[in-house]
């Protein structure tokens, strides 16, 4: 008899004890039910990891220092068993039917990642917008309405919505675990990640808004000054845009040399190749 595949939710957590336990829940409400979920805790110094210990049915990792974002990712991979893998941010709501969307349309194409519409919501839950400019909007004429498979995008660009948003295909990032410059992704890692696994294999967009994305004053993005708030406005944070942008190109390009014998000379010059159109 065919099985649904396992999808494994790995939340990276951070000081944020006001909203975990409703993302962990949002995660048990699914309604696609052949889940995992794993929190990596990188040694938050609130009650975090009180909170997150009263779920008996989530495995709690423990850093022992603090390493950043990618690096807690990358180590909650580690430990995912699912052949499908979703990064949550501890901040961040689900849809019931997070899971149950972006496996149909997984299994429905071939591509190494899937990113869906959010909803922006506030402190309190409340909803700032449904129609986010943070999300990509639809495209007329797509062969699928609900959903589209990105193609000719340029690598280092932004197409997608934010972290939580996406599932990708464990397969096509695997690789990745041996990437050591995490250090340099510890804000916003899921430019690198993204971007990388669109390489890999490509991406397609779910029009459909299935995360609740907080906006709070901790937030790396920026809203608008609409549905948003001018306080969580940084430039910081343009600054941060600008480095990233600068140094996905050669990160990438170093890490697919690094991985030439694991990739093959051919797959790998290939790949450089396409960095750079």
């Amino acid at each position: 008899m065919l099985k649904l595949p396992l999808v494994t939710f790995v939340v990276t957590s951070f000081n944020y004890e006001k909203f975990i336990a409703k993302t962990i829940e949002s995660i048990k409400a699914q309604t696609y039910k052949n889940i995992e979920i794993i929190i990596v805790d990188d040694c938050s110094t609130d009650n975090s990891r009180e909170i997150i210990e009263q779920f008996n049915d989530v495995k709690l990792v423990k850093n022992d220092k603090n390493i950043g974002q990618l690096a807690s990712m990358l180590k909650g991979l580690k430990f995912a068993n699912g052949q499908f893998v979703s990064f949550i941010d501890s901040d961040d709501i689900l849809m019931p039917e997070y899971a149950q969307n972006h496996i149909r349309v997984h299994l429905q194409t071939s591509v190494a990642l899937t990113s869906c519409q959010i909803i922006e919501i506030g402190e309190n839950n409340e909803i700032h917008t449904m129609n986010s400019i943070s999300s990509p909007q639809e495209l007329l004429g797509s062969e699928n309405p609900d959903f589209k498979v990105l193609k000719k995008k340029r690598f280092g660009g932004w197409y997608w919505s934010p972290n939580s948003s996406a599932m990708f295909r464990k397969a096509s990032i695997e690789i990745i675990e041996n990437y050591k410059n995490t250090d340099g992704w510890r804000i916003c890692p899921d430019k690198f990640l993204f971007n990388f696994a669109h390489l890999i294999g490509g991406s397609a967009i779910i029009y459909k808004p299935l995360i609740g994305y907080r906006r709070h004053d901790n937030n790396a993005g920026n809203c608008t000054l609409v549905t948003g708030n001018k306080k969580l406005h940084s430039d910081k944070t343009t600054i941060l845009n600008i480095k990233n942008n600068l140094k996905i190109r050669p990160e990438t390009i170093k890490f697919l040399w690094q991985e030439r014998k694991t990739l093959g000379y051919r797959n790998t010059l290939k790949l450089i190749l396409k960095t750079f159109y």
